[in-house]
């Protein structure tokens, strides 16, 4: 588990996003099943509902969620991020709207998966 006093989260995730509304719930809802306890989001100019459907998880503390308008954003959204909330998650992953991680257990954690 987390310490407190050190960290909000044990682990974030960090994507940007664009026109992903179709799917976004089900990464989501992926993601807080497997053990990731926030997410970091940034839209760069979706088309689509994504907003939307971020909103439940916005308001319940789940995820913070900018808008990152420009092109070629993925690098500067996550030094954005690594610049802001480095000392809120005691690990960060960088991943894609499209990938799906599976944070397991350590031996030293008491093996197996979360």
């Amino acid at each position: 588990m987390v310490d407190k006093d050190l960290f909000l989260y044990d682990l974030a995730v960090v994507a940007i996003l664009k026109s992903e509304g179709p799917y976004l719930k089900e990464w989501l809802d992926y993601h807080l099943a497997a053990g990731v306890d926030h997410f970091y989001l940034y839209d760069n100019e979706s088309l689509d509902n994504q907003a939307e459907v971020a909103k439940p998880y916005v308001e319940a503390g789940l995820v913070d969620y900018f808008p990152f308008p420009g092109l070629k954003m993925q690098y500067p959204a996550y030094n954005d991020a690594l610049e802001h909330f480095k000392f809120q998650s005691r690990y960060m992953a960088f991943i894609d709207g499209d990938e799906f991680v599976y944070p397991k257990l350590t031996k030293v954690d008491g093996g197996g998966a979360l």
